[in-house]
């Protein structure tokens, strides 16, 4: 089977990831050098202050973990370096304030070196981790600015395909139509005049019809009218009306948004094309339907198949208009045993 899948995660996903990690506990802009510095002061004094009432509760040996806080905090905001300095200091103040002999830097066996390397060992460890979140962060919120500017390209190109629209039908149709309301006055005019000028202004009258039929077809190619005025369901029974195929419709008469609603017309509409041009199908079915605030599309036809998602221009535009919006359109096409194109979009964009 000839596949193609094109994924985003759900509206809200990238949020779900380590940028809620506290990790960091303040804004990245706050977190100056010198703010470090003065933090992790504070913090290995307070450490150093909280272990005096509780001595007499516990070993002392096993209090030096009070400190890991300290070097946590700082390692974690301000980076390993930091952290790895504040370590050093908070074994230290440990050996300097609370092994005995105190006050003094003495280290009773290996007891002190232990202290250090668990210090350091936290350090590093809290730093490399705040660094990943950071990272993390930073690249959830490249993929939502991207999608946030694909939305914003996808509705500037709508936005621009109405104003087409309304201008072709305020202006050239009106034209046109005006034109062949004249021509046929004329003809009727000039019948037993001139028959060689009816004959002439019968061309005119011919080139005119025509004109303005496919200037019809060019407007609702870009963006039919009737999808605007009555929404998804209105739109594909119009495009159905037109493809020579027998198409079945189970579409869904609710509103949304009208980029969800054009993102879906499109892809009914380059699906049913695929359909009548290569396909060589005798008969398709279009489903639309709501579940869950997802709006899940499916064309299918029983003709030749072999469609794939990444070959021509048509399936792998509208992939990137699905991908804007966080949705999934994928491809499901077996030589000989027709083809399924199915999108799923939010439906409350």
């Amino acid at each position: 089977m000839s596949s193609g899948l094109v994924r985003r995660r759900k509206p809200g996903h990238d949020r779900l990831m380590p940028a809620r990690w506290p990790a960091s506990f303040m804004p990245e802009t706050e977190r100056s050098p010198l703010l470090g510095v003065v933090v992790a002061t504070l913090a290995i004094a307070a450490c150093t202050l909280i272990i005096y009432p509780i001595k007499a509760a516990a070993p002392v040996d096993s209090l030096g973990v009070v400190y890991i806080l300290a070097v946590l905090v700082v390692a974690a905001n301000w980076g390993a370096t930091l952290g790895v300095l504040t370590a050093l200091v908070s074994a230290a103040a440990f050996d300097y304030f609370h092994i005995p002999p105190v006050p003094s830097f003495g280290v009773e066996g290996s007891r002190n070196l232990v202290s250090l390397l668990a210090f350091v060992v936290a350090a590093v460890i809290a730093g490399a981790v705040a660094a990943l979140t950071e990272q993390v962060r930073a690249e959830a919120a490249l993929r939502r600015g991207e999608a946030e500017s694909r939305r914003r390209v996808v509705a500037a190109a709508d936005e621009e395909r109405r104003r087409v629209v309304r201008d072709l039908h305020d202006g050239a149709q009106q034209r046109l139509v005006h034109t062949v309301i004249t021509l046929k006055l004329a003809r009727r005019a000039q019948r037993e005049r001139d028959p060689a000028a009816e004959a002439l202004i019968g061309e005119a009258l011919d080139n005119a019809e025509r004109a303005s039929e496919e200037l019809r077809e060019l407007v609702h190619g870009i963006l039919p009218s009737v999808l605007t005025r009555g929404g998804l369901r209105a739109g594909i029974e119009s495009l159905v009306s037109r493809v020579p195929v027998p198409v079945a419709l189970d579409v869904t008469p609710e509103r949304m948004p009208p980029a969800i609603e054009a993102t879906a017309y499109f892809i009914v509409a380059e699906a049913l094309t695929n359909v009548v041009k290569h396909s060589r199908a005798d008969r398709a079915e279009v489903r639309a339907w709501i579940d869950a605030d997802l709006l899940h599309v499916e064309i299918r036809d029983d003709g030749a198949g072999g469609a794939r998602l990444d070959t021509g221009t048509g399936l792998l535009g509208l992939a990137d208009r699905v991908a804007a919006f966080d949705g999934q359109i994928r491809v499901e096409s077996q030589p000989g045993r027709g083809t399924l194109i199915a999108a799923t979009l939010p439906a409350r964009h």
